[in-house]
């Protein structure tokens, strides 16, 4: 006997959860430099995962009558609490630049430095340029870290000097540097 053919409306949803990774997966690609260039990153992605535990332990909890015996539903255990948290980071850095004013803010200058980055390394004879430039500065005694790619802002500028750097403040206050 074969399998029935599945009906149009299986079909929908089976591409629109493909569609959905796909559209969840450029969104986390394109929030990389962000991550790169936020304040305090792991505590926000610390942070990110409980609550996305937290949220999965919530929804666990609300449909623990259907998901009963959890042996037999599997799938749906994974799916809260593989994909809840994974999606977490993505989520908050998101609300977090949802608003927040945007303010310059002095640093003192520690360094710029440019990277390379090629997949498939460099061709002979050709001329070698940053991909982008990685900034150091400092802030109250601790080392920041940021990156970006268009151009080199300080290239002048001498360790030591103060720098003005564009700053949003984010919603749920995590501070993220401007510059791409």
């Amino acid at each position: 006997m074969s399998d029935p053919a599945p009906d149009l409306r299986m079909k929908i949803i089976a591409f629109a959860g493909v569609a959905v990774f796909f559209v969840l997966t450029w969104l986390y690609v394109r929030e990389f430099p962000v991550f790169s260039n936020t304040v305090d990153v792991n505590k926000l992605v610390f942070t990110a995962l409980l609550a996305g535990l937290a949220v999965a332990g919530g929804i666990f909890f609300l449909l623990r009558k259907k998901l009963t015996p959890v042996e037999k539903h599997m799938p749906e255990f994974f799916l809260l609490f593989f994909f809840i948290p994974l999606l977490s980071p993505l989520a908050f850095s998101l609300l977090n630049r949802a608003g927040g004013n945007t303010l310059k803010q002095s640093f003192e200058f520690v360094a710029e430095t440019p990277y390379l980055a090629s997949a498939g390394g460099l061709l002979m004879g050709e001329k070698i340029k940053p991909t982008g430039w990685h900034l150091y500065i400092r802030e109250n005694q601790k080392v920041l870290h940021f990156k970006y790619k268009t151009q080199a802002y300080y290239p002048i500028t001498k360790p030591g000097e103060a720098v003005l750097l564009p700053m949003q403040e984010g919603l749920l206050g995590y501070r993220v540097m401007l510059l791409r």
